[in-house]
């Protein structure tokens, strides 16, 4: 049974982390996918390493992400979040993609 990726149309905030487990991450929020592709992409660029930047921007120009040479990943197929998780899962793992499902008030709740 195939894994269930969530539907960003459910999230009311995207949140990128950047850092490593060992230190303070730095965080920056958006409201949708789309308006955190261009932060996403431009620190992908950053963070991948120099032996595998011909792969990763012929991933980004294709729309393809291939993690680990057999399953890739499709932004037609698999929407915008799930290829954008797999671009920072094969080329920038210190960058993590975070949605968020809850109001403030829900916060203030828990």
């Amino acid at each position: 049974m195939p894994q269930s990726i969530p539907d960003e149309q459910d999230a009311n905030r995207v949140i990128i982390l950047e850092g490593s487990p060992l230190g303070t991450p730095l965080a920056k929020s958006f409201e949708t996918i789309d308006q955190a592709e261009r932060f996403v992409l431009d620190r992908v660029r950053a963070n991948t390493p120099v032996n595998l930047r011909e792969r990763m921007e012929k991933a980004i120009a294709d729309r393809v992400v291939s993690e680990d040479g057999i399953a890739a990943v499709s932004e037609v197929i698999g929407g915008k979040l799930a290829f954008l998780r797999g671009l920072v899962q094969a080329y920038a793992p210190r960058v993590t993609i975070v949605l968020r499902r809850w109001t403030e008030e829900d916060d203030a709740r828990r």
